[in-house]
């Protein structure tokens, strides 16, 4: 779409500075979560201020990704290695059941599971399973899914187009929740 008017081109600024995390940082509220969740250190794959990681997926372009863009400075997001003991596993699973994927909190161990059912069909671009798999860890880091009316990543449903980083709300809310 392109700007054609002052308004139309202001508004379409404005709306890219709220998507993209590279805009100018300007002070931005956390939003809120969708009606029944909430956010909490205790409902996250967090141990201290750390998260250890190891996968068994296929899809290592998004998984990467999620914990290059989520490496925010305030929880250490790092592979698990001989010296420590992992957070959280990704795992890949192929079912019709409405989810690209999931994250689960389990008493030791959590999982993000990414359905090869969708990623490999509906969803198989790079920004969409990108999106996926960065939603999923912002699960796993503890955040909650977000009205649709407020530019995140953490919305409940995949869209055209979807943001494949944190916006300024998910930082927002990351750093409220972690700081």
């Amino acid at each position: 779409m392109r700007a054609t008017g002052p308004v139309t081109a202001a508004a379409a600024l404005a709306a890219a500075l709220l998507l993209s995390p590279h805009g100018a940082a300007a002070a931005v509220d956390p939003a809120p979560c969708v009606r029944g969740e909430s956010e909490a250190r205790g409902d996250s794959s967090v141990d201290g201020k750390e998260l250890r990681w190891e996968d068994d997926s296929k899809y290592n372009d998004p998984l990467k990704w999620a914990h290059k863009v989520w490496s925010l400075g305030l929880v250490k997001i790092a592979p698990d290695g001989a010296g420590s003991v992992n957070d959280l596993e990704w795992r890949d699973y192929s079912k019709a059941d409405g989810h690209a994927g999931y994250w689960q909190g389990k008493p030791g161990v959590d999982y993000i599971y990414l359905n090869s059912y969708y990623l490999d069909g509906r969803y198989k671009d790079r920004a969409s399973r990108r999106h996926v798999a960065v939603h999923e860890l912002g699960h796993a880091l503890g955040l909650c899914h977000k009205p649709d009316t407020w530019a995140s990543v953490m919305w409940t449903k995949v869209v055209d187009n979807p943001p494949t980083e944190p916006t300024h709300r998910d930082e927002a809310n990351y750093r409220k929740l972690w700081k």
